[in-house]
């Protein structure tokens, strides 16, 4: 007897568990995360019907390939089903997902994000935009989603939702140098771009002609700390995509030099 009631516990204690947790989905307007495929939970929006519906399209949109550290915006659209308004819960495996600042239909918690109301479609869509920095470490990352299409009748009766396909993005290490044009008029170097920047940034050069180049990275006391280029380079411009990932937080110098002579020195800053 003893055991048929702690069977009966432990059953109507789970109930309870979900009630609880299907009723903190249906009172809870301004979003909720842990919803998506990510690490296996496959728990979905259970407050908008029991289970996906694939009248209801979920998707990203953004690159399929981010460097090292690269921050991007990314978009996470729903499409379809009763299409009046429509929430989302997104998660990253390893990248970092944050709000674009300044958007306020957006909010993160438990590192995953969130809408903060319940968005209108247009057109059969709804969508919100968000950044993505990829993980300091090559490799393949994966995005995860789920999103939900309402009647907005103040009742879950009819919603739809569905997960999106996984996304996989490939985390890069820049190639560095990438050739622009065969034609020069002379030897400069521009002004690195993003800066500051985290931990990749890019830099253009140019060679009038055929020399020994190099660009050196310095620290602010004039050590060397890097030398992504040191080689036999043609007239041309060029793009140098300079990867930061193991220098600290802080100003950094970095020169052109051509057959021995500095051409020019600019300043440029890492923040992490």
């Amino acid at each position: 007897m003893k055991i048929k009631t702690n069977k009966y516990i432990i059953f109507f204690s789970s109930l309870v568990v979900i009630f609880l947790f299907a009723y903190s989905f249906m009172y809870f307007p301004d979003g909720y995360v842990g919803t998506t495929k990510k690490d296996g939970v496959n728990l979905g929006c259970v407050c908008h019907g029991g289970n996906p519906t694939v009248g209801v399209s979920v998707f990203f949109t953004g690159p399929d390939s981010v460097a090292l550290g690269q921050t991007v915006v990314y978009k996470i659209k729903v499409a379809r089903g009763p299409a009046i308004k429509g929430g989302f819960n997104a998660a990253s495996q390893f990248g970092a997902i944050n709000i674009i600042p300044g958007d306020t239909t957006i909010r993160k918690q438990d590192g995953e994000l969130t809408h903060t109301f319940a968005k209108p479609f247009t057109n059969d869509t709804v969508s919100w935009s968000f950044n993505y920095t990829a993980p300091n470490t090559a490799m393949i990352d994966t995005l995860f989603a789920t999103g939900n299409s309402t009647n907005n009748d103040n009742s879950t009766d009819n919603d739809q939702w569905n997960w999106s396909a996984n996304r996989n993005v490939r985390v890069f290490s820049p190639i560095g140098i990438i050739s622009i044009s065969t034609i020069a008029n002379d030897f400069s170097i521009s002004q690195n771009f993003p800066n500051p920047f985290n931990p990749v940034t890019q830099i253009n050069f140019s060679v009038a002609k055929t020399s020994e180049i190099k660009i050196k990275i310095y620290d602010i006391l004039g050590n060397i700390v890097n030398e992504p280029v040191n080689q036999i380079i043609s007239a041309g411009e060029y793009r140098l995509d300079f990867n930061g990932a193991n220098l600290s937080s802080g100003s950094y110098f970095y020169s052109l030099i051509a057959d021995g002579k500095t051409i020019s020195t600019k300043k440029m800053l890492i923040i992490k």
